[in-house]
């Protein structure tokens, strides 16, 4: 008796692990993540590297997977689907532009000819229009909307949330933005805990057989010393 319960509970453990275990192949895992069948955000690595899954990817899928493992000491479901959308994609998140170095000055620079006087041929010419490179700026403050799946949702259901931060001057949804998204149960626990670096940010988890009362959601983004932070709650009953 006793080692028919083992198997049991061991079954059940492996059963929550591993997501991948009715597909055999990344596409259709990545689909039943997103739409929230699937959902592991501590999947077991090791039991990971031996699925057909993940042994049927190529090079740089593998590497990109690799990284993400190593640079969080663990693996989440999102970050199966940023390596499936983008191989480089935590090489390009984590890599720093290298500097050039100054450059010596030279002969050649300090003979630089002195500035010539204003002609009428300089005073005729055609004014340049700007580019779009001018229309990249940072904007002066951010705006978050924060929504949700259902509101109230049933014990065991799967809640999706969602956080958009955009300019709210232009109203459009920003780029290379910072997002950091924390959730809370009714007695104040951290549950969740998500980051992104685009400006549309979309979770989907399970909630508790055993939570009940208000789910408290926050939100903060930052983009070039500009932050934003804002809240939302949601029941389950």
């Amino acid at each position: 008796m006793i080692g028919t319960i083992v198997l049991f509970n061991n079954n059940s453990i492996y059963a929550k692990q591993a997501i991948w275990r009715d597909f055999d192949n990344m596409k259709d895992l990545v689909a039943a993540i997103r739409s929230g069948e699937k959902n592991d955000n501590n999947i077991n690595w090791e039991k990971f590297q031996d699925s057909d899954i993940y042994q049927n990817e190529d090079k740089d899928s593998k590497e990109c997977l690799q990284l993400a493992h190593k640079i969080g000491n663990n693996l989440g479901d999102y970050e199966i689907v940023h390596c499936f959308r983008n191989e480089n994609y935590f090489k390009i998140k984590y890599t720093e532009p290298e500097t050039p170095e100054p450059q010596p000055e030279t002969n050649a620079s300090l003979n630089v000819p002195e500035p010539q006087p204003e002609t009428n041929a300089s005073l005729n010419v055609l004014e340049v229009p700007e580019t779009n490179a001018s229309e990249i700026v940072t904007p002066s403050s951010i705006d978050l909307n924060i929504t949700v799946g259902k509101d109230p949702i049933t014990r065991g259901e799967n809640q999706m949330v969602t956080v958009l931060a955009f300019d709210p001057t232009t109203g459009k949804e920003l780029d290379r933005v910072f997002i950091k998204l924390e959730i809370k149960d009714p007695v104040g626990i951290l549950v969740k805990y998500y980051t992104g670096t685009e400006g549309n940010l979309t979770r989907t988890f399970k909630i508790g057989e055993n939570a009940t009362g208000t789910f408290i959601i926050s939100a903060t983004a930052s983009q070039a010393g500009v932050q934003s932070t804002k809240s939302l709650t949601f029941q389950v009953q």
